[in-house]
């Protein structure tokens, strides 16, 4: 299994994207503190709406941030796995070298 370096490099500009938006939109949101308490019904319930779909949000980003984790922990793994054969495949090679210039040399 091939490592897909192109679509992990894909990936990374649209998290920093996403990660500066929440970040940015954070700023901006007023401290508790600064937010009066003599709301009536309507502005609480738009605000709780407001918070809702916010952690909405940030439940997708984690989920699509988790989702990106697995797929380079796969790449990851198949990398390793490839790195192991590749590294018995140099013992095996350097073992049949030497026999063979063991052979050469005897002749």
């Amino acid at each position: 299994m091939a490592v897909p370096w192109i679509q992990i490099v894909q990936l990374v500009p649209s998290i920093l994207d996403v990660s500066r938006e929440f970040l940015k939109r954070t700023k901006q949101m007023p401290p508790p503190e600064a937010v009066p308490l003599s709301q009536d019904s309507g502005e609480l319930v738009e605000r709780i709406l407001r918070l809702e779909e916010n952690e909405r949000r940030q439940a997708e980003l984690v989920s699509e941030m988790a989702q990106q984790l697995a797929n380079l922990t796969r790449a990851l793994t198949a990398l390793h796995r490839q790195s192991l054969w590749l590294g018995g495949t140099a013992v095996v090679a350097i073992v049949v070298a030497v026999i063979a210039i063991g052979m050469a040399a005897g002749r």
